[in-house]
């Protein structure tokens, strides 16, 4: 293998990058894959759930085998029979609501991560095989090959990354090797470089070897008993000593948060109060924003509280294959967040809005919660695996998460009735709000959704939307949502199955059998989306960087507070929480100019936390006050 210079050190770690590198940005594009990479993948993450949703597992299965129909057509079909002879069964328990014994779940897991693997290993061999047999006959055909076998590659370069560094490293040198071995037919005769068969067949042998040996490169049907099965990162698999995994979430997901912002309204804020002045407030703003407070591997992922509840609202693009239904929603009792509390059930629920979470009790979609402070830890605890948390971090989010107030409406009255300024439609659709239904047992939708009392009962009701685990089962009760702001946070129901309000009114009308004429259908709807309105819902602009900054210094604001009552631990998470946010959030600038000053300003952070974790007071306390000098020279530019 030949020595690289330094030029081409630098095209490896270019090259390398779509395989495997975490991007630190606040917005994370998601990964371009090949579909065999891609599905192969996802797989790995899905076989590693409980429940594992058979469906998504045999969907990408196929996807495996259509990438093996070009290279190996017979051993696609043993392929995809063998597959089927596992998946079968298993998707027919999944269509019948049933889950099978753990430890054939565990067996057939096992068993299709084998034979995908296997498969995927075949892929790539294949399309080597033909870039080897191309080469000097077609230079397009072999670059074709190769391309497909580099980029089928990155379903390996994770696992191989995290188990045999020298190999990752060697093989990417490797793909290097061989997109210059080649050669070039150049334009009209002009630039022709003759293709380094040598070479070529060298390296080439080198990747076959490799994947045959470790991933069972052979004929599929014929995996050797030696064939290397690598097992998903994922939190109750550490990575074994000397790994240095990174953790990922599967392709297709998006975590990112929507733009423009909602609004968020504090009412402390609303009054006049500058957070700087109220720390235990700051303290829960940081934490609501921290993925420190959390375990592994949310921590890792940078998934916080205010992730999937973007500015105390929702996030409407949240999604996870395997935990999720749909975009806005997750399953937040998963194998993969905090195995410990896994209920062994998908069960994804709409990722609520928090606005107005005072008047909201009880919590928990189904109101198992009554207390907010105990809704709140077993958030960390129980669905992302966090460490117990501090009182005093447990008292800030409750404080924090207590002035989250609704959109203000000017169509509402303060005891919920409309004002003239709703339009004909809405008051036509509150009359019949009002209206006792004989079908739903002389109650009305007001009946619930109290309009003088934030559009809340505080009570638990089965609708009928919820299928419990028996004909006589009680465990269908849902806790009554509000009906403010709701016309920003679909999809609605607890599962998040629908989409639109008028969705919503058509399911009550034919699960109560209404018979609602379309016209009054549009009336109730009209008037759910009157009600659920307010005023300038998301903020006015896509450029975050000012306002992110100026909540980190509400932040370390809260520094001699910490100090003062011993708590030095939470000392450590802001600093971490504020130099990784804004690590994120220096993408933002608009004039990369002022990068450098960022660049300091997270450097000064780095260097407290260091202080701070060698106990050196008297340096950390230089580098916060170092920090808030260059922050307040040059917050008219940073923005």
């Amino acid at each position: 293998m030949k020595r690289f210079s330094v030029l081409c050190s630098v095209v490896l770690c270019v090259l390398l990058a779509p395989l495997g590198a975490v991007v630190e940005a606040h917005i994370v594009p998601p990964e371009t894959l090949h579909p065999v990479a891609e599905s192969s993948r996802r797989a790995d993450f899905l076989l590693a759930l409980n429940p594992v949703p058979w469906r998504m597992v045999e969907q990408d299965m196929e996807v495996l085998a259509v990438g093996l129909d070009p290279v190996a057509p017979q051993e696609a079909a043993v392929f995809r029979r063998e597959v089927a002879a596992v998946l079968a069964p298993l998707v027919a328990l999944e269509a019948a609501g049933d889950l099978p014994e753990p430890a054939a779940r565990k067996a057939a897991a096992r068993e299709i991560q084998a034979l995908a693997t296997h498969a995927v290993g075949r892929v790539l061999t294949g399309h080597m095989h033909a870039a080897r047999e191309a080469l000097g006959q077609d230079h397009g055909t072999a670059r074709r090959h190769l391309e497909t076998a580099r980029a089928v590659w990155a379903a390996f370069a994770p696992r191989v990354e995290a188990t045999d560094p020298p190999a990752y490293r060697h093989f990417g040198e490797c793909w290097l090797e061989l997109t210059s071995a080649l050669g070039n037919p150049g334009i009209l005769g002009v630039g022709v470089l003759a293709p380094d068969v040598e070479t070529f067949h060298r390296e080439a042998a080198e990747v076959i070897e490799y994947i045959e040996t470790h991933f069972g490169g052979q004929a599929v049907g014929q995996v050797a008993s030696t064939g290397y099965v690598p097992t998903p990162l994922h939190s109750s698999l550490p990575p074994a000593p000397g790994r240095s995994g990174k953790v990922r979430l599967p392709p297709g997901s998006d975590t990112n948060k929507q733009l423009p912002r909602p609004r968020q309204i504090l009412n402390m804020a609303e009054r006049g109060v500058d957070e700087n002045d109220t720390p235990l407030i700051a303290l829960g703003d940081m934490a609501f924003d921290s993925p420190l407070v959390f375990g592994e591997p949310a921590r890792s992922l940078a998934i916080s509280c205010n992730t999937c509840h973007n500015k105390g609202v929702t996030n409407p693009r949240f999604f996870i294959p395997g935990l999720s239904s749909k975009p806005g929603t997750v399953d937040v009792s998963n194998a993969f967040f905090a195995p410990h509390a896994n209920n062994g059930h998908f069960d994804p629920l709409d990722i609520p809005d928090l606005r107005g979470l005072r008047f909201t009790a009880p919590y928990g979609r189904n109101g198992r919660f009554e207390s907010l402070r105990e809704f709140t830890r077993n958030v960390i605890v129980n669905e992302f695996n966090g460490p117990e948390p501090d009182p005093l971090l447990l008292d800030g989010l409750v404080a924090y998460m207590v002035e989250f107030d609704f959109l203000p409406n000017p169509a509402l009255h303060p005891d919920g009735t409309l004002t003239a300024t709703a339009s004909e439609a809405a008051r036509r659709g509150e009359a019949l709000f009002q209206r006792p239904f004989e079908a739903m047992g002389g109650r009305a939708c007001a009946t619930c959704h109290v309009p003088s009392d934030n559009f809340l009962d505080r009570k638990r009701h089965d609708i009928g939307s919820v299928h419990g685990t028996g004909e006589a089962s009680r465990d269908r009760v849902l806790d009554t949502p509000t009906l403010l702001g709701i016309t920003h946070t679909p999809p609605y129901f607890h599962d998040g199955s629908l989409d639109t309000l008028e969705e919503v009114v058509r399911w009550f009308d034919r699960r109560y059998t209404l018979e609602l004429t379309a016209a009054e259908v549009a009336d109730l709807t009209a008037y759910l989306e009157t009600v659920g309105d307010g005023v300038e819902a998301y903020e006015d602009t896509l450029y975050t960087l000012e306002a992110e900054l100026e909540e980190f210094s509400f932040f370390l604001a809260t520094y001699d507070t910490l100090k003062a009552r011993g708590k030095m631990e939470l000392v450590g998470i802001t600093l971490g929480t504020v130099a990784q946010e804004l690590r994120f959030h220096k993408w933002d600038l608009q004039d990369f100019t002022h990068m450098p000053t960022l660049d300091r300003m997270v450097a000064l952070l780095e260097e407290a936390r260091a202080a701070h974790e060698e106990g050196d007071v008297e340096a950390l306390e230089a580098r916060l006050a170092e920090y808030r000098r260059v922050y307040g020279e040059n917050v008219g530019v940073l923005r």
